[in-house]
C-alpha cells in the first residue's frame, strides 16, 4: 500500500554533513562525495569528530535521573551533538534551541557541542572552506558565542570546555588539543 507521497531521491553525488561526519568516524554509511570532503580537511577535523563521539558517551545522563527518552512527563536529555556548526546564524540556531528547551520538563538536560572558531582560527577557516566547496555551510563559533546557547540554564560541571576536558564520574580522558566546545546544562 502506498501513501501517495514520495521521498526526494538521495543525491549521492553531493556531500551531506551527516554522511561526512560518518566518514570522519570511519563509518560505512557514506558515498564517494562524502568521503572526498574529509580528505581535504585538516587532520584536526577527524580528531574533532572522534572527540565529539567520545564526549557523547561521557555525557550519558542516566546517573542524573534521565532514563526517559520519549515520555516528556519525566526529565529527558536533548542531545544536539555535531549539529550547531551546521546552523549558521541566519537560521537563528539560538532561537531553535530555546524553542526545544522550552518544551522540556524541569530537571531535563541539554547536551551541546560546537566547532570552535577561536581555538585554531586558521584550521577553522580551512575546514569551513573545504566544507563550503561541497556546498555545506559551516558556522564555527567562539566560546562566548557558544555560551549564549545556555542562557537561563544551569551549566553543570565541568562547565563549557573542549570535548576532551569534559568528564564526570569517569576516568579523565587523555589530554589533547581540540577545536570542539561542549557543555551539559540542566533545565531549571
Amino acid at each position: 500500500m502506498t501513501t501517495g507521497t514520495s521521498r526526494p531521491p538521495i543525491d549521492t553525488g553531493r556531500p551531506h554533513s551527516a554522511r561526512v561526519y560518518d566518514s570522519l568516524l570511519g563509518g560505512k554509511d557514506n558515498y564517494p562525495a562524502d568521503r572526498a570532503v574529509p580528505q581535504q580537511l585538516p587532520a584536526e577535523a577527524k580528531a574533532g569528530a572522534c572527540q565529539n563521539r567520545a564526549f557523547m558517551t561521557r555525557a550519558w545522563l542516566a546517573g542524573e535521573g534521565v532514563s526517559q527518552f520519549l515520555d516528556f512527563d519525566h526529565p529527558v536529555a536533548l542531545s544536539l551533538l555535531g549539529l550547531l556548526h551546521f546552523l549558521p546564524d541566519d537560521q537563528n540556531p539560538r532561537a531553535r534551541v530555546r524553542t526545544l528547551t522550552a518544551a522540556l520538563p524541569t530537571g531535563s538536560y541539554l547536551v551541546l557541542s560546537q566547532g570552535a572558531s577561536d581555538v585554531n582560527p586558521e584550521r577553522g577557516e580551512q575546514g569551513a572552506a573545504e566544507y563550503g566547496k561541497g556546498g555545506i555551510r559551516l558556522a564555527l563559533r567562539t566560546r562566548a558565542e557558544f555560551a549564549g546557547f545556555f542562557e537561563g540554564l544551569d551549566v553543570v560541571e565541568p562547565g563549557l570546555v573542549t570535548a576532551p576536558e569534559w568528564y564526570r564520574g569517569t576516568p579523565a580522558p587523555r589530554p589533547e588539543e581540540s577545536g570542539v566546545y561542549v557543555a551539559v546544562a540542566r533545565i531549571p
